[in-house]
């Protein structure tokens, strides 16, 4: 039985040599292109500089295309440009390098909103917050005079009903002084 065992022990034991050596074997041997590691960094293409608004417009007018610029110089109406294919329809508002040429020559950066769901400026943003504080300021003031109005007609009809209250305690008391007069016309009339 030793002796079997034995034989058995060997048998795996040579086995498993000739799978490491097979394995070995295949890590030392190379797949694929052979030769010196390529270059596989991304590099932006040299003329891809984007365009401001100012210059794709002065651009499209000098090709006979009638283009409207806003008061930050942005394009209002794109439709002129487009052309077949695939056309974006708004351009990255969240690029803050953004600069445009102004009147005088001057480069000033754009102020860009970076919320979700707006590209409008500053300024803009500001005007229409103005316009919903004067709103708001206007509707409260309206609110209060209501209330003035209502508190100054509560106050009359009180003063009315408490007149009503008076005229009625004074036709009360008309009332019991005629009564009385007449008790002591009556009393005088039996004395007599």
């Amino acid at each position: 039985m030793a002796h079997f065992y034995k034989r058995l022990l060997d048998e795996s034991e040579q086995q498993h040599e000739e799978a490491v050596a097979a394995t070995v074997h295949k890590a030392n041997t190379v797949k694929g292109p052979q030769g010196p590691m390529p270059n596989l960094t991304i590099v932006k293409p040299p003329d891809f500089t984007p365009k401001s608004d100012a210059e794709i417009a002065r651009a499209a007018r000098e090709q006979g295309k009638d283009v409207e610029l806003n008061d930050d110089n942005q394009i209002v109406d794109k439709r002129e440009l487009l052309s077949a294919g695939l056309n974006l329809s708004a351009p990255n508002t969240r690029r803050l390098g953004l600069k445009t040429a102004t009147k005088d020559g001057d480069a000033k950066p754009v102020e860009v909103h970076r919320a979700v769901g707006t590209a409008a400026s500053r300024q803009e943003i500001n005007e229409r917050r103005l316009r919903e504080i004067s709103t708001q300021m206007e509707e409260e003031q309206s609110r209060q005079a209501k209330e003035r109005q209502e508190r100054q007609r509560e106050a009359e009809a009180r003063f009315v009903a408490r007149r009503n209250d008076d005229a009625a305690v004074q036709t009360a008391l008309e009332r019991y002084q005629e009564r009385k007069r007449r008790k002591l016309d009556a009393a005088g009339e039996q004395k007599t």
